[in-house]
């Protein structure tokens, strides 16, 4: 008797979704090292040799999960693109980019926390999302913007691996997970945004001071 579980009823496009999601489950659980492609396929009622016609091993089952995320980060950017300068680009955009955050998305990101090594692979290969963010850091900053202010807006999209790290042994689900992280995403944007108005009014009395005192 066959022990599939109505994979052979799915698309390919539904079984790789399905495999994705079964995947990462075990890995957040079990750790990638401690998962096997055997305990993928029992999980999902498929044979070994059914699971390698979608992904030939673990890595390419990973590489898979962040390639989607890649995917919902270049229409991000050129929504981010498409956005003219506003006060409120910066809270409205990391606003955005939480929008898309789901409970998988926490799980991937518990995923990555915990298995650096996979992730440095996927890294020097190219395929990270880290890296392609510093797109969405030139759209928000100046041209000559320091290190300090480029670290700073990172961090204000960075809140929902922050708030994860502060929900360890907690009873937080993943819905606390999010509204904490969209809280201090607000708090930061509003706090760049005080910032910066707060520098253009003193450059703009210093340039005052200065033409009172040419005259």
């Amino acid at each position: 008797m066959s022990t599939n579980t109505g994979s052979d009823r799915r698309t390919g496009t539904e079984t790789r979704a399905e495999i994705l999601r079964v995947a990462l489950r075990l890995f957040t659980e079990k750790g990638y090292e401690g998962t096997s492609t055997r305990d993928i396929s029992s999980a999902l009622g498929m044979t070994k040799s059914s699971l390698y016609y979608h992904f030939q091993n673990k890595e390419e089952i990973v590489a898979s999960l962040v390639e989607g995320r890649r995917h919902e980060l270049d229409d991000f950017i050129e929504w981010l693109a498409a956005q003219p300068p506003a006060p409120d680009r910066l809270e409205k955009a990391a606003l955005r980019w939480l929008q898309g955050t789901t409970p998988e998305h926490l799980q991937a990101m518990l995923f990555a926390q915990a298995n650096q090594p996979v992730m440095r692979r996927l890294a020097e290969g190219g395929r990270d999302i880290r890296s392609n963010f510093d797109r969405v850091i030139d759209l928000l900053v100046d041209e000559g913007a320091s290190m300090e202010d480029r670290l700073f807006t990172r961090m204000v999209f960075d809140t929902a691996g922050a708030a994860l790290l502060s929900a360890r042994g907690t009873e937080a689900d993943p819905n606390d997970v999010i509204a904490a992280a969209r809280r201090a995403s607000i708090a930061l944007a509003r706090a760049t945004t005080n910032v910066n108005a707060a520098e253009a009014n003193t450059a703009e009395a210093n340039t005052a001071e200065a033409s009172r005192g040419a005259l």
